[in-house]
């Protein structure tokens, strides 16, 4: 017999924003493998991750800052990358770049915190998640303050670009994006599973 603590509520936006999430995170994954522009599937791809994440924070809890604040830098890269899939000038691209990056990076990271407030299953995703941003996001630390700072992840090229270079290297803006599409594919899992809602909520804590 099912147990009650394994009968977890799923709502339809729950189910929807599952579903949503992997298919997102499936199409970012598979663009990150083209250099070519393809710029009505990428669109799509981040108009679908935008209700994703829309769905995901509902389910969260939108008025949890850490959820909110997820949000808020989660759709300031995305405007940033609907730019740069329109077309900006070649001396500004690397600065886009940047920007984009960062605050994808910065998204996850914030959601992973929240995942820390949530059950034991959750809080290891939530650890993982925290890791595997917190490095990138040191290494653009280290590559604006160090010479040859974050040079193992690409870092300095995109931050060459930043300050007016041509980008030809676009690793490490292809590991932020291939990184969102794995922890998409997990926070997915979480939604249809029903681990994270309003039935899952850990009520004792305010974030």
């Amino acid at each position: 017999m099912e147990s009650h603590i394994d009968r977890k509520p799923r709502t339809v936006n729950a189910r929807v924003g599952a579903v949503a999430l992997a298919v997102s995170a499936f199409m970012t994954l598979f663009l990150s493998h083209f250099s070519a522009s393809l710029a009505p599937l990428r669109l799509l791809s981040l108009a679908l991750s935008a209700f994703a994440a829309w769905c995901f924070c509902d389910e969260m809890g939108m008025r949890k800052p850490l959820n909110r604040a997820g949000f808020v830098v989660f759709v300031i890269a995305v405007g940033v990358k609907v730019q740069l899939i329109l077309g900006v000038g070649e001396r500004e691209a690397g600065r886009y770049y940047v920007l984009f990056a960062a605050f994808l990076l910065l998204a996850v990271l914030l959601w992973s915190a929240a995942f820390l407030h949530r059950e034991r299953s959750v809080k290891v995703v939530g650890a993982v998640g925290l890791v595997a941003t917190v490095l990138p996001i040191v290494a653009l630390i280290a590559g604006h303050l160090a010479l040859g700072g974050g040079a193992f992840l690409g870092v300095k090229g995109l931050l060459a670009a930043g300050d007016g270079a041509s980008l030809t290297d676009r690793s490490f803006v292809t590991f932020v994006e291939r990184l969102f599409g794995l922890w998409g594919y997990v926070a997915a899992w979480l939604l249809w599973r029903g681990h994270i809602g309003v039935g899952a909520e850990q009520k004792t804590t305010p974030i």
